[in-house]
């Protein structure tokens, strides 16, 4: 593998986190969004692809399937991280949480459960004796895609160390799927997740997606495999994923994932990052398993754009559960949860985990509200949140960091990743101030009462009112810029001038000359 010195522009702390839970969200979104068409014939690009729920079993709007239910068993095991028992070996000691996590979900009567996976998990032996088992008694050699399809939480583990993230690859995947071609899709997605979220450059920097998976088949373990996985892979590379239809094998769901990327265009612009959503609604066009192959791709997609990706409208809908015993979930706790293994628990790093970070914003810059309504969406800083709920608000978007309690039950909250540094650290934020303002649209349409904060409204508040001012066509990008912050009260702070290009970007989009947004 090559290491990050080969490489320019080396993602930032930010961007990493970004990415990491990239991985896991921006997975999930592509199951949610494939749910609905699974199984279905192939269809052009005339009809819409919709996050609308549906499908053979009846998902609701947003709603992940088996797919993440089972990725996030594996990531919950990894996040709890329990002290190791002396001279316990940490792979095995995941391993056993993981294969538990399996038989609580299965016992939990999953709505979808994939024809392999339920033939092992039914039974009382140790999972990986029944897969191999399962794997001897049926032929062909039966090598479905139900492993390759959650296995992205694994490349969190052990960041920068693929060695250790192709064992655990190859340990959770024969806890059901002992075939050679899952296990080694695995081992090479996982590894190449890691090193595409390490490695791969800015935005604007063309990537080649095919090399780090290239670059894996070192992690197989007979040249026999590696040769027939090289040539598998600069297959993917120039096709579509409609050339490989049956793809509920583990191989040909791979390589349409890959090629569905591969044969993707980068958009022009400045929302290289829209390329996510392109894949994802390329990939259900494609027809088949459907979920399952926008989960495969969503999570290397998400490795390389991140979870400032994602469409806002995505944002909003996502959800679902883990075990079927347990609350629903929503994008919020798939970010908790990544972050975590990431960051392997760093207790000097408790985001999101403290229950409000209000009293120690009220320390550090006063407790002075801001507030100000522009066409029917108020905007200001943290210290008014609280007027703003006790006005009516029922949708609060954070543009700063904060906790898990400061909204009430009812009341839908976001926590978007707009960092307020620098460039480097928002390679996202024109497609995140575009996407914004098109999800401010949809809460007007349904009659919602919105509040927009960061912390005092200095930068990032300014910014996302004027954004909202150049998307309803009220003020140009400079005056808007100026406005915002004169209302605010805040105009002698910023925005920083990589924000008000970021405006100047979105406005260049509004009149059609910006590329694609």
């Amino acid at each position: 593998m090559k290491n990050s010195s080969d490489y320019i522009d080396s993602p930032t702390p930010c961007v990493l986190t970004d990415r990491a839970t990239g991985v896991v969200v921006c997975s999930a979104a592509g199951d949610a969004l494939g749910a609905g068409y699974e199984f279905g014939a192939a269809f052009g690009e005339d009809i819409p692809v919709l996050m609308a729920g549906g499908g053979s079993f009846g998902w609701a709007p947003g709603e992940w399937t088996d797919d993440t239910q089972l990725a996030l068993v594996i990531l919950q095991a990894l996040f709890e991280g329990d002290p190791l028992p002396d001279g316990y070996d940490p792979g095995r000691y995941q391993i056993a949480s993981i294969e538990q996590g399996f038989r609580d979900w299965f016992k939990s009567g999953p709505a979808d459960v994939g024809i392999q996976t339920s033939a092992v998990l039914s039974g009382v032996h140790p999972l990986a004796e029944r897969a191999v088992s399962y794997c001897k008694n049926k032929y062909p050699v039966p090598a479905g895609n139900g492993s390759l399809m959650r296995t992205g939480p694994v490349a969190l583990a052990y960041p920068e160390n693929p060695e250790a993230i192709a064992a655990l690859a190859k340990s959770v995947s024969e806890l059901t799927h002992a075939a050679a071609d899952c296990v080694d899709a695995c081992v090479l997605w996982s590894v190449a997740i890691d090193h595409t979220l390490h490695h791969a450059p800015g935005s604007a920097t063309p990537w080649d997606w095919a090399e780090p998976l290239l670059d894996a088949v070192e992690y197989l373990p007979t040249a026999e495999r590696q040769q027939r996985w090289v040539q598998l892979i600069e297959e993917a590379t120039t096709a579509s994923p409609r050339d490989f239809t049956n793809n509920g094998w583990v191989v040909h769901a791979f390589q349409a994932a890959l090629a569905a990327i591969c044969s993707t265009p980068v958009p022009d612009g400045p929302c290289h990052g829209m390329h996510m959503q392109l894949v994802l609604e390329k990939i259900v066009r494609a027809g088949g398993d459907t979920d399952t192959v926008a989960a495969i791709a969503g999570s290397l997609l998400g490795a390389r754009w991140g979870v400032t990706a994602l469409p806002f409208q995505w944002r909003r809908k996502l959800h679902g559960h883990r075990t079927y015993h347990e609350e629903v979930r929503h994008c919020a706790d798939l970010e908790r949860l990544a972050r975590g293994v990431y960051m392997s628990g760093d207790p000097t790093n408790p985001w999101p985990d403290r229950e409000t970070w209000v009293p120690y914003y009220e320390r550090t810059f006063g407790d002075q509200p801001y507030r100000l309504e522009i066409s029917g969406i108020e905007f200001g800083n943290v210290f008014a949140l609280a007027g703003a709920l006790a006005d009516g608000a029922d949708a609060v978007v954070s543009l700063c960091r904060m906790g898990t309690d400061e909204v009430p039950l009812g009341v839908e909250h976001h926590v978007l990743g707009f960092i307020d540094s620098n460039e480097a650290d928002n390679p996202n934020l024109p497609l995140l101030l575009a996407e914004l303002v098109e999800g401010l649209d949809q809460y007007l349409l349904e009659d919602r009462k919105v509040f927009v904060h960061c912390v005092a409204a200095a930068n990032r508040t300014p910014t996302s009112a004027a954004s909202w001012m150049v998307h309803l066509q009220e003020l140009k990008a400079k005056d808007a810029l100026v406005s915002a912050g004169e209302q605010l009260g805040t105009w002698q702070y910023g925005p920083k001038a990589f924000q008000a290009a970021a405006v100047m970007a979105l406005e260049q989009h509004e009149l059609g000359e910006g590329g694609s947004i």
